[in-house]
């Protein structure tokens, strides 16, 4: 009898350990851990120009965009900055301009990364809302108030702020994030803007006739217009630059170069193709003081000597080829 009073036992206990578990399907989901709270900071970075560069644009004389002398570059509200560490995106940060003077602005915002040493590591921002360093595609159009989406001010003028050293690190509040502090950042123009347009002479002799432009590729004697690069310079793409008007005009339109060579004068070689189906052909000296990248640099009414003929055609263009 005892016997089987310790087999009931050992049933019962067996029973009892499977009844205090829980089905596997029951278990309950595995949350990620939260962030440490060293890993997310609240920053808020005091931003200065070099002579005036930053991403907005606005006509610096009180001139028409033909006519100014000058382009004036301000913060604007609806930009964003991107921050890298070590060549990593850590986060993004708004834009507010000082409301006496759009030259300074605070960026602020977040970012989260566990690498940070105050007196140590050192910030990149890069002022776009791109996700591409990219200057092909461009339509001729300066202003965000020319085109909202292709605009040179919307898309292809990037300042960059280097080496940004962080000055504090200190302990998170009741939110769990702490507080970045850094030195003030100092952005420059990474980009030269060219106002062109454009008048062919026959051989060079006689009358100068307005070229009616629909599409422009513009290519270096040296063979570094950018196209297109990453953050730290590398990898960079070299090659020609093509605007596309949206539609052929005599006026003067603008494009953004980023020029390797930025010490030496060289020709810029322009195929203008114009609204009667002739490529006209030419080039321009552009002076060693004006090849640093920043710099408005206007060629109007550039004279092209050269022409391949006319090319008949009935197809509509519409995109980029």
């Amino acid at each position: 009898m005892k016997k089987y009073i310790y087999i009931l036992a050992a049933l019962l206990g067996a029973l009892a350990w499977t009844g205090c578990q829980r089905p596997k399907e029951e278990e309950p989901l595995q949350q990620e851990k939260p962030a440490p709270a060293d890993s997310v900071w609240i920053v808020n970075i005091k931003a200065v120009t070099e002579e005036g560069a930053t991403k907005g644009l606005a006509i610096g004389d009180g001139e028409t965009e033909a006519a100014t002398a000058t382009l004036k570059s301000i913060w604007k509200d609806w930009q964003k900055v991107q921050v890298y560490l070590n060549g990593t995106k850590i986060g993004e940060l708004s834009v507010t301009p000082d409301s006496e003077d759009a030259h300074y602005a605070t960026l602020s915002g977040e970012v989260t990364s566990t690498g940070i040493t105050a007196g140590t590591s050192r910030l990149t921002l890069l002022a776009t809302e791109r996700d591409t360093w990219d200057y092909t595609g461009q339509v001729g159009k300066l202003l965000l108030t020319d085109d909202a989406e292709n605009s040179i001010e919307k898309k292809y003028h990037y300042t960059l702020a280097e080496n940004v050293l962080v000055t504090g690190l200190a302990a998170g509040s009741t939110t769990g994030k702490g507080v970045l502090t850094t030195e003030q950042a100092t952005f420059a123009n990474q980009q030269s803007i060219y106002r062109l347009s454009f008048r062919f002479q026959k051989s060079g002799s006689g009358t100068k006739t307005p070229i009616t432009a629909q599409r422009v590729t513009i290519t270096s004697a040296d063979g570094h217009l950018v196209q297109g690069q990453g953050l730290t310079g590398s990898p960079v793409t070299e090659g020609p630059i093509s605007v596309i008007l949206g539609s052929a005009t005599a006026d003067p339109f603008f494009v953004a170069l980023r020029n390797g060579n930025t010490t030496s004068k060289e020709n810029l070689t322009f195929e203008v193709v114009g609204s009667d189906g002739v490529t006209y052909m030419g080039s321009k000296e552009i002076p060693a003081d004006y090849k640093p990248n920043g710099t408005f640099v206007s060629v109007k009414n550039a004279t092209l000597t050269g022409r391949k003929g006319l090319t008949e055609s009935n197809e509509v263009v519409t995109t980029a080829l």
